[in-house]
């Protein structure tokens, strides 16, 4: 009964570590997925089409190709694609007078090769189907990716075409040149043409591009750049033989002429210009922000929980410009509808404006130059009392227009909290407005006062 009962624990013991082990793995994926779903819930991808033209290490270089990018961490991301590099040189000689180092004939003489020929022609011409593997930075205005290509030798030739080929013998114990007899390879010789296979390694490059972009609308874009890479190993490297070369048989008694090319080694590099068409999807956006009602004179907005001023404020000024009735803030797929500003302040220079550097995260209204605005703001209000501010944020060109949106009219908030808190103005006195990237895209907040007609 003893070994029974014992036999029944250890396999109940078994089938509960089986459960545990069983039950360990499967959360294990679950949070791994859920760490997959966090990473890549906001990713932005690119597909681009792209062609480049450059020099290289024959001549010139010509490049087509397409390229797919992910972006799981914002502006940073990786991308992978398929280029087709074509590169060629030819090599041309009208007239060619020139010798071979001395060699033995059949009597133990010194005998000097003396050839000439009337036109000279070698192409070295190279085909490699590249695939980058690159990190990549990208935002609205410039692009920067460094990485690898694996390259796949498709075609690596070399192409030789002689014509008007004459050779004769020189023999300097006798001072003699024999341009006979045809049977030692001397004398007047047949044209002739041949392809020689120069090279089978595929090559590994180091490679790195960057450029600026043109945004032409939410998902297309326009890029321009420039592009290197050079192979870390060569094709081939060999010690050159003569470009005209006598050999003889065995017993010496006949001897043949072979053409040679003159290509010693080739190690694949290029520098150029690229150009890109690219096509952007998805993006870090709030997608679930539901319309809101927007007042053409100020939005309607949560007000900041702010102590009292303590400078007393100056009598409330006489009203300058009337209401208008309430506009639809419409969004519909992350596209916004901004209402047109009043047209008082259509075609008007802004009275102050506040630039933000592109470098900056965040924008910011605490540096030393945005105070010293806000300061001139605040006594410009407190000597005309009975004018109005209105501010207008614009925002850089981002991948979601709602975040543009957002974006801008915070930075018009951030300049009226600051005159509120700080400096004592009526928050009435102060209409705020957002252009999102609607007109040109940057990083400002125009201000502009207006008092009564």
């Amino acid at each position: 009964m003893l070994k029974k009962n014992k036999k029944i624990l250890i396999t109940l013991a078994n089938r509960y570590n089986r459960h545990l082990v069983k039950n360990l793995h499967i959360g294990v994926l679950i949070v791994l997925f859920l760490l997959v779903q966090t990473v890549f819930a906001q990713t932005m991808y690119e597909l681009d089409v792209n062609y480049g033209f450059g020099v290289s290490e024959l001549s010139f270089n010509s490049v087509p190709g397409i390229a797919f990018s992910i972006y799981p961490i914002k502006n940073f991301g990786i991308s992978a694609g398929v280029q087709y590099s074509y590169r060629w040189q030819t090599k041309t000689s009208k007239y060619i007078n020139d010798s071979n180092p001395a060699i033995r004939d059949s009597d133990g003489d010194s005998l000097i090769l003396i050839y000439s020929i009337k036109k000279y022609e070698e192409e070295l011409s190279g085909k490699i189907l590249q695939v980058p593997i690159l990190l990549k930075f990208s935002n609205d205005s410039y692009y920067a990716a460094a990485g690898v290509k694996i390259g796949a030798l498709q075609k690596a030739n070399v192409s030789v075409d002689y014509s008007g080929l004459e050779t004769k013998g020189y023999y300097p114990k006798y001072n003699l040149t024999l341009p006979i007899p045809p049977e030692q390879g001397f004398g007047p010789q047949k044209d002739s043409a041949f392809s020689t296979k120069i090279s089978s390694k595929n090559p590994i490059m180091l490679a790195a591009e960057g450029g600026m972009r043109a945004m032409l609308t939410d998902n297309f874009s326009m890029l321009i750049g420039i592009f290197a890479d050079y192979s870390v190993n060569e094709g081939f490297n060999r010690d050159l033989k003569p470009m005209i070369e006598r050999i003889e048989n065995k017993n010496r008694s006949r001897a043949s002429i072979v053409a040679n090319d003159r290509w010693k080694s080739w190690r694949p590099w290029s520098v150029g210009a690229t150009a890109k068409f690219s096509f952007m999807l998805g993006g870090h956006k709030n997608k679930d922000i539901p319309p809101q009602e927007i007042c053409a004179i100020e939005p309607q907005v949560q007000k900041p929980l702010v102590k009292e001023p303590v400078v007393i404020p100056p009598p409330p000024p006489t009203p300058v410009m009337p209401m208008k009735m309430p506009i639809r803030f419409q969004q519909k797929n992350d596209s916004i509808i901004i209402p047109e500003l009043p047209r008082f302040l259509l075609n008007r220079k802004a009275d102050f404006t506040f630039y933000y550097p592109e470098e900056q995260e965040k924008s910011s209204t605490t540096d030393s130059l945005h105070t010293a605005l806000t300061a001139q703001i605040a006594n410009v209000l407190r000597e005309k009392s009975d004018s109005q501010l209105n501010c207008v944020g614009y925002s850089e060109k981002l991948f979601s227009a709602s975040v543009a949106y957002e974006t801008a009219f915070q930075r018009a908030i951030d300049i009226r909290s600051n005159l509120v808190r700080f400096y004592g103005i009526e928050e009435k006195r102060i209409s705020i407005y957002s252009q999102g990237s609607k007109n040109t895209g940057y990083r400002r907040t125009e201000c502009f006062v207006v008092g009564n007609p």
